[in-house]
């Protein structure tokens, strides 16, 4: 038996090596190893050494009575919010009809909701106290990469697969199926780990570009640490795998994220004569111009139809066909986003006509069919089957009509209200005091950026990629132990 002075020297070691497991796991967002149904597709692996971080955590607490030091700033917000759905979920369902739909009752809908919540708690929790000093930082910054980069180069693959065909394609799809649930099979463009394009962009975004656009105008490696020996090698390096896996992706959303962000943060570089930095985001940005013309060359990732048609819809260059063809179904076919706007249109309606408390957490898709714009019923922008349309109003299809959007769930669902809530502990865990240095304030303006950019296109709780930058971000701020105060 380990000594009493062995044991919590123990603990830490383990706890480290999980911590090294959850990080490295985060772009496998939707593991077949949990298996929570057809309609749920977040499904992150790092769950596992999640678990096992809070299990030791709890024994921390509960039998050495070791308490986690620093944990007070921004988890009452977050107790502040679910108790908020919780009630406000509780008081709107009770005064509902009991109506099943897609499987569930309202009441069902909400307690889903508020598991996935608490999932997502749990991984900042634990990110909390794993982020204890300026190596951990380091660390997490270094391991988030490596992770991204195995599953970026998964994507590479794919995108070969794709161009070759034939047996080559039919191994990578099996290998994709061992990795992640999906909505269909490689088509034209890849989605390394995750289960699907879009994805694999968003992780870029949130968990890749921050830490290099960081790098880029401050000239620093981490915080507190100047540039080291090979810096704009390394540099040159993350910025072409970061494109790399965007082009691979072929997210149309993805592409003018990064666009938008590159431009955002070379207009504050300048603004700040951060010039070399600035110019160093511009060149990326051509690079990965660049990117997309020799990808449209192959037909797969950014060169795909799904990404090249809208661009040839607003050039005037793209052939839909004979005369007379209608021009929605022009527009539909190269934009392909008809659902998604009916969706985002559905859930503005549905905040106006709640707009303090909205219709309760996670019940939000069952009240699609009330508040779809008309066109969607009576033109043919609303057609694109099973996935998109005609399933969410099915009561027995799994798919859902919510917008996929965090901004429009949080305002349709919880109203103003918690929205205001969810929104200032955002803020606070990014902003909470004076930058330490040029790393900090373009590493946090950055993963701000990269965030807000990240909800309009995706809006789960339960994605570790989510908390994990909100974390880093709070470690690095002076309130926090993790990095001593001068």
């Amino acid at each position: 038996m380990p000594s009493t002075l062995e044991l919590p020297a123990r603990l830490a070691s383990l706890e480290r090596r999980l911590w090294i497991c959850l990080v490295l796991a985060v772009p496998v967002s939707s593991t077949p190893l949990l298996d929570l149904g057809s309609g749920t597709l977040a499904r992150p692996l790092a769950a596992f050494p999640a678990s096992a971080l809070l299990l030791l955590a709890l024994f921390r607490m509960a039998v050495l009575r070791q308490r986690p030091c620093g944990l007070g700033a921004g988890f009452p917000l977050l107790a502040a919010f679910t108790l908020y759905a919780v009630v406000s979920g509780l008081v709107f369902v009770q005064v509902r009809p009991e109506e099943i739909f897609k499987g569930q009752s309202p009441f069902g809908s909400l307690i889903r909701a508020l598991l996935t919540w608490l999932v997502g708690v749990a991984f900042y929790f634990v990110a909390r106290t794993q982020l204890r000093s300026a190596a951990d930082i380091r660390l997490t910054i270094r391991l988030l990469f490596y992770g991204m980069a195995a599953s970026i180069a998964f994507a590479g693959f794919q995108v070969f697969a794709i161009i070759e065909r034939g047996d080559v394609l039919r191994i990578a799809q099996i290998i994709t199926d061992l990795v992640a649930v999906h909505y269909d099979g490689l088509g034209s463009r890849a989605q390394g780990m995750t289960f699907e394009p879009s994805w694999l962009a968003t992780q870029i975004i949130v968990l890749v570009m921050p830490a290099l656009i960081a790098r880029a105008i401050s000239r620093q490696d981490y915080v507190g640490v100047a540039a080291g020996r090979g810096f704009s090698r390394n540099l040159a390096g993350g910025f072409a795998l970061a494109l790399a896996g965007l082009l691979f992706s072929g997210s149309r959303f993805g592409i003018a994220c990064v666009v938008g962000m590159l431009v955002l943060c070379s207009m504050v570089a300048i603004s700040r004569g951060r010039a070399l930095g600035a110019a160093s985001l511009l060149l990326a940005l051509i690079a990965g111009g660049g990117g997309v013309v020799v990808m449209s060359g192959l037909g797969a990732g950014a060169g795909a139809a799904y990404v090249v048609g809208p661009v040839l819809y607003v050039t005037g260059s793209a052939d839909f066909g004979e005369q007379g063809e209608d021009v929605a179904t022009g527009v539909t076919e190269a934009l392909a986003v008809a659902g998604r706007v009916a969706a985002v249109q559905a859930a503005g309606k549905m905040w106006l006509d709640h707009p303090l408390f909205g219709v309760s957490l996670g019940n939000n898709y069952r009240y699609f069919g009330a508040y779809a714009p008309d066109w969607a019923f009576t033109s043919q922008l609303f057609t694109q089957g099973a996935k998109e349309g005609v399933g969410w109003l099915d009561p027995q299809s799994p798919e859902k009509g919510n917008a996929k959007n965090l901004f429009l769930r949080l305002l349709s669902e919880t109203g103003l209200v918690g929205f205001a809530i969810l929104a200032w502990f955002f803020l606070r865990q990014i902003f909470a005091g004076p930058a330490r240095d040029g790393f900090h304030a373009y590493f946090r303006f950055a993963t701000a950026a990269a965030l807000g950019f990240s909800f309009l296109n995706q809006d789960t709780f339960v994605d570790p990629g989510l908390w994990i930058p909100l974390a880093l971000c709070f470690a690095m701020n002076p309130i926090s132990p993790a990095i001593p105060s001068e």
